[in-house]
């Protein structure tokens, strides 16, 4: 007999699609290290992706993309671009971002779990 209650939606396409977007990815970087010509240097381009995609996390969180997505992306990009544009002077000293987002994830999880958890009691 099958269950009638409906199931929620599987993010499994979702994973999928962007496991073969990172290995894509992986595989052009690979290919410029080991000095194939790519017409783009993705070297030298590779965090911007990242930002973009942040941002839509952040500003537009979906199903398949949450804010905490968002944020993790975001603070990869901006550690990227530091790194490979040397912004600030830091270069890729720039890690301690990781415990910033670490921080500011730990707080909203906290913070959306206990506004959600709440329970009112009516008399």
């Amino acid at each position: 007999m099958t269950d009638p209650t409906p199931k929620p939606p599987s993010n499994h396409t979702s994973q999928l699609i962007f496991g073969v977007f990172l290995l894509l990815l992986g595989g052009l970087l690979l290919a410029a290290n080991f000095g194939f010509y790519l017409p783009i240097d993705l070297r030298q381009q590779w965090p911007i992706p990242l930002l973009v995609l942040g941002v839509i996390g952040l500003a537009f969180p979906t199903r398949h993309m949450g804010r905490r997505g968002g944020l993790w992306l975001f603070t990869t990009g901006v550690y990227g671009a530091i790194g490979t544009y040397d912004l600030l002077g830091l270069g890729w000293r720039a890690w301690p971002l990781f415990l910033i987002a670490s921080g500011i994830d730990i707080i909203f999880s906290h913070w959306t779990r206990g506004s959600s958890s709440r329970v009112t009691h009516e008399a």
